[in-house]
C-alpha cells in the first residue's frame, strides 16, 4: 500500500469517525428533547387529575372504614391525543381495578403499563399497545395525611410522530454522512496529491542523481515554509554538500595523484640510470629524497584523514608557549641556513595554555615552514607571542611574495596551491598540506586562525588560542615573601636576533 494510499484511507476513516460521533450525538440529543417534551406534558396532565381529584372516608358498621376517591372528568384534563386511566384498590386487595378512562380508551380496559401498577415510584415506559408504541407514566394516587397509596393515574401519548420524526432525520443523517465521507474521500485523493508532489519531485531528483550523476540538480520551492518547504530546504543543502565534498575527493585524488607522480617519475629516472650505468652516489640522494618525500605525504594525508574521522586524540597538558616559539626560532634557522633570511622573534609575553606542545610546534613549524618557502633571499620573517583579551596570540610575518585576494579563501585546504609552478620551483619538498593541518591543529584547541596578506608587501599568519582562567590575586607581600624563599617568578630567555 502506497503512502498517498495510506494517507487518503486514513484521512477519509477519521472523518467518518466524526461524522458517525457527531451523527449520533445530535441524534440523542434531539430524540430526548422530543421524549422530554411529551414527559412534560404527561406529568402536567398527571398533576391536574390530581388536583381536581377528592377523597373523604368512608365508614361502615361492621366493616373496616376506607377512604373515598371521586376522580374528575378525564377528558377534560388530558391533552389533545393524551390517554388517561385511574385505577385504585381496597387496603385488603393487591389487585387494582379501573375506576374511570378517557374517551379514546372507551374500548380498552387493560392497563396501558401493567409493570407500572406494581411500583411505588412515578414511572416512564414505553410499552406497545394495539401495534402503537406509546409513553406511559404511572403515577401513585396518595393519601397526603398518611402517605398510603389509593390508586394509580397512568397518562400516555403516542410516540408514531416522534418516531417518524425521528427516522427521517436519521435517513437524512446517513445521507448527509456518506456524501460527507465520499466528498473528504474526494479530498483527501486531492490533498494527498498536491502533498506528495514535493516528495515525487524529491525521489525523481534523487533517481536522477544516481542514474545520471548529476549533482547540480536542485528543487524549487515556491510555497510556504512548512515542513515540506524545509524539508526542500534541507534536500538542497545536502546536495549542496555532496557536491561539495564529491568536487574535494576528485580534487583531492588529482592532487595527491600529481604530488606523487614527481617524486615517482624522479625515482624511476634515477632507476633507469642506475640500471645503465650503475648505481652513484648522487642518485641514491635522490632517490631517498624523493621517498622521504613521498612519506611525508602519505603520513599528512593519513593523519588528516583520521582526524576527520575523530579518531585522532590529542593528549592535553600545561604548555608554555615561549618554549614552543623558542624551539620554533631554532628550528626555523636551522630550515633556512641556506638561504638569506633573517628570522627573529620581535615580541614575548609568557603565556601558558592547555594543549599538545607537539602539535602546537608542529602548527607554528608549518607557518614558519611556509613563510620560508614563499620569501625571497634578503626577506625577513617575524614571530611573535603576546596577550589578547582571552586569548593567547602567536604570529608569524613575513615580506615575501604575499597571497592574491581571490586565494585567500582556499589556502587551507589541503593541495591547494596559490601558485603552483613556483611552489614547485623551490624544491622545498613541501606537500601541499602544512596549511590545512596547521588549521586543524588550531581548531583542535578551540582556537581560530587568520591571515591577512598584501602582495609583495607583507603575510600575517594570527593564530588565537584560549588562555585558561586566571587564578585568584595573590595576597599582598606574596611575591616579597615568595621570593626570600628562592621561587621567583618564571623568567623567559628570548635569543638575540
Amino acid at each position: 500500500m502506497t503512502l498517498r494510499t495510506k494517507l487518503i484511507l486514513l484521512y477519509s476513516a477519521l472523518v467518518a469517525v466524526v461524522i458517525l460521533t457527531f451523527g449520533l450525538g445530535v441524534f440523542w440529543v434531539i430524540r430526548s428533547s422530543w421524549i422530554e417534551t411529551v414527559d412534560n406534558a404527561l406529568n402536567e396532565t398527571v398533576q391536574q387529575v390530581i388536583k381536581n381529584s377528592r377523597s373523604w372516608l368512608v365508614a361502615e358498621f361492621g366493616a373496616p372504614s376506607y377512604i373515598a376517591v371521586q376522580l374528575p372528568e378525564l377528558d377534560t384534563f388530558r391533552a389533545s391525543g393524551v390517554m388517561v386511566q385511574a385505577w385504585s384498590k381496597m387496603p385488603e386487595q393487591t389487585d387494582y381495578k379501573l375506576d374511570a378512562k378517557s374517551d379514546n380508551l372507551r374500548n380498552y380496559t387493560n392497563p396501558l403499563d401493567p409493570s407500572g401498577l406494581s411500583t411505588s415510584e412515578p414511572v416512564y415506559h414505553n410499552v406497545r399497545v394495539n401495534g402503537l408504541e406509546l409513553r406511559v407514566l404511572t403515577y401513585p394516587y396518595r393519601d397526603l395525611p398518611n402517605e398510603r397509596i389509593l390508586g394509580k393515574i397512568q397518562v400516555a401519548a403516542s410516540l408514531q410522530t416522534i418516531n417518524q420524526a425521528t427516522n427521517r432525520l436519521a435517513l437524512l443523517m446517513l445521507g448527509g454522512g456518506a456524501l460527507a465521507i465520499l466528498a473528504s474521500f474526494g479530498l483527501g485523493t486531492w490533498l494527498s496529491s498536491q502533498t506528495m508532489k514535493p516528495i515525487h519531485a524529491l525521489m525523481q531528483a534523487a533517481d536522477g542523481i544516481s542514474t545520471a550523476k548529476d549533482l547540480k540538480t536542485r528543487l524549487r520551492w515556491d510555497g510556504p515554509m512548512d515542513e515540506l518547504g524545509r524539508m526542500t530546504c534541507v534536500f538542497n543543502h545536502m546536495m549542496d554538500r555532496i557536491e561539495h565534498l564529491f568536487g574535494a575527493q576528485q580534487r583531492l585524488v588529482a592532487d595527491v595523484s600529481h604530488e606523487l607522480r614527481t617524486p615517482l617519475t624522479a625515482i624511476r629516472g634515477n632507476l633507469e640510470m642506475a640500471q645503465r650505468y650503475g648505481m652513484d652516489q648522487e642518485s641514491m640522494e635522490a632517490i631517498h629524497s624523493e621517498a622521504e618525500r613521498m612519506s611525508r605525504l602519505v603520513d599528512d594525508l593519513l593523519m588528516l584523514a583520521r582526524a576527520d574521522a575523530g579518531h585522532v586524540m590529542i593528549e592535553m597538558a600545561e604548555v608554555d608557549l615561549d618554549t614552543v616559539m623558542n624551539d620554533v626560532l631554532r628550528q626555523a634557522r636551522t630550515l633556512a641556513k641556506d638561504r638569506d633570511l633573517t628570522i627573529k622573534l620581535t615580541q614575548m609575553e609568557p603565556l601558558r595554555v592547555r594543549g599538545n606542545g607537539d602539535r602546537l610546534k608542529q602548527l607554528m613549524l608549518n607557518l614558519v615552514s611556509n613563510a620560508i618557502k614563499f620569501t625571497p633571499d634578503g626577506g625577513h620573517i617575524e614571530m611573535a607571542l603576546r596577550r589578547d583579551g582571552e586569548h593567547a596570540l602567536m604570529q608569524v610575518a613575513d615580506d615575501g611574495v604575499g597571497i592574491r585576494a581571490e586565494d585567500m579563501a582556499h589556502i587551507f585546504n589541503r593541495f591547494y596551491q596559490a601558485d603552483a609552478s613556483r611552489a614547485r620551483s623551490q624544491q622545498s619538498g613541501g606537500t601541499g598540506l602544512g596549511l590545512a593541518i596547521a588549521k586543524w591543529i588550531t581548531e583542535a584547541h578551540g582556537g581560530s586562525i587568520q591571515v591577512e596578506s598584501e602582495p609583495g608587501v607583507r603575510t600575517v599568519f594570527r593564530v588565537a588560542l584560549p588562555l585558561p582562567e586566571q587564578p585568584a590575586a595573590e595576597p599582598a607581600g606574596m611575591n616579597g615573601a615568595l621570593g626570600r624563599l628562592g621561587f621567583n617568578r618564571r623568567k623567559v630567555n628570548t635569543p638575540e636576533v
